[in-house]
């Protein structure tokens, strides 16, 4: 099945050379920090919300228990 996937993409690539060409150019060689900072950032800032709310969960479910339970 891989070498399916691998035979598609060498067909679609050889569909026009003077865009892969042009792809190839247009790309370029130095890392933006600015822009992994941001995706790193926005990674923790999920993290920190999913934790809230696991959190959250937890103490509205003892809370629940302790209602039920007296």
């Amino acid at each position: 099945m891989s070498t399916e996937i691998l035979n598609r993409t060498s067909v679609a690539n050889n569909g026009n050379p003077q865009e892969s060409a042009s792809k190839k150019a247009q790309t370029p060689k130095k890392v933006n920090i600015d822009v992994l900072r941001k995706r790193v950032f926005n990674e923790q800032k999920r993290e920190r919300f999913q934790n809230r709310v696991l959190l959250g969960m937890f103490c509205f479910t003892i809370a629940i228990l302790g209602y039920i339970v007296v």
